[in-house]
């Protein structure tokens, strides 16, 4: 099992090459970014400039003791251009705190952890015809 930390290092590594900016940007807000994680608040939403969003889910307890340590890598590091952003979830009762120990950090949202997911904007949002639903216990269902 990792620490919250060592989580957060791994993620930096898997979203930026070694002394690209980006990577720094990251190091730079590794005590917020790992209270996060080791309060279990999922998924942090990677919204690159170009390319598909990446959500990450994290691990925790008796479960992450039988996770893949050795999992694959992306196929590129989502990071290299400029204009990307991150949204990170958080509970209500620190969101605040959060925001303001962020604040200077642009590319960061924090969000509440009872929404489902970061939304860009809505005219960036599909535009879809007739009514969807979702379940989102089968999305979890191993």
């Amino acid at each position: 099992m990792r620490t919250a930390v060592e989580t957060w290092n791994r993620i930096i590594a898997l979203l930026t090459a070694p002394n690209q900016a980006a990577r720094s940007a990251l190091e730079m807000i590794t005590n917020v970014v790992a209270m996060l994680v080791a309060e279990e608040y999922t998924p942090i939403v990677v919204l690159p400039a170009t390319g598909p969003r990446i959500r990450i889910y994290t691990v925790h307890g008796p479960a992450a003791v039988g996770t893949d340590d050795d999992a694959a890598s992306l196929a590129t590091w989502p990071l290299v251009d400029s204009g990307w952003r991150l949204s990170f979830p958080c509970g209500i009762d620190d969101i605040d705190e959060v925001r303001a120990a962020l604040r200077r950090h642009t590319f960061v949202e924090v969000r509440d952890a009872t929404e489902r997911f970061a939304v860009d904007s809505e005219a960036a949002a599909p535009r879809l015809h007739g009514s969807v639903s979702i379940n989102y216990d089968e999305l979890e269902r191993p």
